[in-house]
């Protein structure tokens, strides 16, 4: 049995780099993924990876910055796993510039993808992840009191 067993994940920014390197890590520990890039190409090649590992990937391209994001990307671990464990919010960027070069609107791009990108997930996850862990305690309570 692996330390991550029928444990989900969501990874953004997971087509490359460290996100790529992040959900191989946690398919090789067992978790089942839900993965985001902003290409579907890069993503396609990491899930073939996972299932070479013996674990299972549920791809969601797009840029986490569109507002429905967090709820499409919450939604497709629910509807394909049922269940959330485990959220990385990899994906990001940089601007490279001068601070007296750069504008408000590279500076508030920047800002969404790091910040209220990664905010509308965890508020997507919130009420899921009360439900479950209410109803595993519930449930664990129900089975200690039978003892």
């Amino acid at each position: 049995m692996k330390k991550l067993d029928g444990k989900v994940a969501l990874v953004t920014g997971a087509g490359r780099g460290i996100g790529r390197s992040i959900a191989l890590k946690l398919a090789a520990d067992g978790a089942r993924l839900v993965l985001n890039d902003l290409d579907e190409a890069p993503l396609l090649e990491v899930a073939a990876e996972i299932k070479a590992l013996g674990s299972e990937a549920e791809l969601v391209p797009g840029s986490v910055t569109a507002p429905d994001f967090g709820d499409r990307f919450v939604k497709a671990a629910l509807d394909r796993f049922g269940d959330l464990h485990i959220i990385v919010n990899n994906a990001g960027y940089t601007w490279d510039s001068v601070i007296q070069k750069m504008s408000d609107e590279q500076f508030d791009a920047v800002m969404h993808v790091h910040l209220k990108a990664p905010f509308r997930i965890l508020r997507a996850a919130a009420e899921p992840i009360r439900v479950f862990r209410s109803e595993k305690q519930s449930k664990a309570i129900a089975w200690c009191a039978r003892w």
